[in-house]
């Protein structure tokens, strides 16, 4: 790496010998069985991503696809009141468990581990 290297190599035109091909994908869990993800994400709030997200879920669950939900919102459960779960997040040996609702989609969400 030269002495002006700022590590961003996308903007960078210089060929030199560090430079590498990552992969961002992060190691599944020895034990997942995740095979497809989809992110529904917003740089702003109220503009439907918590609705799209339960809608895809419920449309890919009457399909017979296992599905399962990653809520990472931390200012609000909408998740887990729209689907009706009120119970909380239970761990393991294996990890955190999912709840999972009465239609069979697993859901994690942050409300899920928090007391408030």
């Amino acid at each position: 790496m030269s002495e002006s290297c700022s590590g961003n190599c996308a903007s960078c035109g210089s060929d030199c010998g560090e430079r590498k091909a990552e992969s961002l994908l992060a190691q599944l869990n020895p034990k997942s069985q995740v095979k497809k993800v989809i992110a529904v994400v917003s740089g702003k709030g109220g503009v439907g991503k918590s609705t799209v997200t339960a809608q895809l879920a419920v449309a890919m669950a009457r399909k017979g696809h296992r599905v399962g939900i990653l809520d990472a919102d931390i200012t609000g459960p909408s998740i887990p009141k729209a689907f009706g779960v009120h119970e909380r997040a239970v761990g393991s040996e294996q990890g955190i468990l999912p709840a999972i609702t009465g239609t069979g989609i697993a859901v994690m969400s942050l409300n899920l581990l928090t007391e408030n």
